[in-house]
């Protein structure tokens, strides 16, 4: 919840109370009804930090400076901008990709390395991941990546310029299992739109899960976006894993309990 549906929910429950204080719990039904009225943001992810490591402390201290982006919604980013200084050559505008959701940053990291003429913009929410990735970036000296702690849905939609990147990735999502929970699968049509936004034609909204029902939910919402996207490998079809995606410790765990991966390569029509 934002300051100002909190501080909206906090003022107006203290003048119910005080104008009900002779009333007993006369009040609660209005307060209950105050809260219902001011919409919650359904956030596809859930803040669950284990504590850093010292080496993650030190990251964050000494090279978020360096990679990191300090964005707040409202602002827009200008992407080519966040590489001025780190690439030798700035007559041509480079290809950028926006991963959301890295996770530990291992799979991003080796991409960056492998493409030294493409600029990544990272996401993750998680701090411990992040602090990870900025490591690799010292260990291995990337340039070409920039790192944000943000909402995705908000960046998506406000934070970025129309048609300013190459390639999305959203790779092994929270599937949100549960029919109750499937409001909070980041797949949905809004975010399709704000990714087809961003996106320049023929730039690649790229997507991999290892749940095969969520899998199938995807493949519904882009070939359902058909206006915006095309499906690359032809409309219900899942594509293969292409080579440019390194397969990480959770992807090989997954194939050795049997969990079949799915890719969804989408084109910006």
């Amino acid at each position: 919840m934002d300051k100002t549906n909190r501080n909206a929910i906090q003022s107006t429950t203290k003048v119910l109370k005080l104008s009900n204080r002779d009333a007993g719990n006369a009040a609660e039904p209005a307060i209950a009804e105050v809260r219902e009225r001011i919409p919650r943001p359904i956030r596809s992810f859930v803040l669950r930090e284990g504590r850093l490591t010292a080496g993650q402390e030190r990251a964050f201290r000494e090279l978020w400076p360096r990679f990191g982006v300090d964005w707040q919604p409202g602002e827009t980013l200008d992407p080519q901008a966040l590489f001025a200084g780190a690439q030798a050559d700035l007559t041509q505008p480079r290809p950028i990709t926006l991963e959301i959701g890295f996770g530990n940053g291992e799979s991003l990291a080796t991409m960056a390395a492998a493409a030294p003429e493409r600029d990544f913009i990272g996401l993750e929410v998680h701090r411990p991941g992040v602090g990870h990735l900025l490591l690799m970036l010292e260990q291995q000296r990337l340039t070409n990546v920039r790192v944000l702690r943000a909402d995705a849905t908000a960046l998506l939609e406000t934070g970025l310029p129309a048609a300013s990147l190459d390639r999305v990735q959203l790779f092994f999502p929270d599937p949100w299992p549960k029919k109750r929970h499937h409001k909070r699968r980041i797949v949905q049509p809004s975010v399709v739109a704000a990714v087809a936004r961003v996106l320049q034609p023929g730039g690649i909204f790229h997507l991999a899960t290892d749940w095969t029902p969520y899998a199938e939910w995807m493949l519904t919402m882009l070939d359902d976006a058909n206006p915006l996207f095309e499906n690359c490998a032809g409309p219900g079809q899942f594509s293969p894993r292409p080579a440019q995606r390194p397969l990480t410790k959770f992807e090989r765990r997954g194939q050795r309990l049997g969990h079949q991966v799915h890719d969804l390569i989408y084109r910006r029509r």
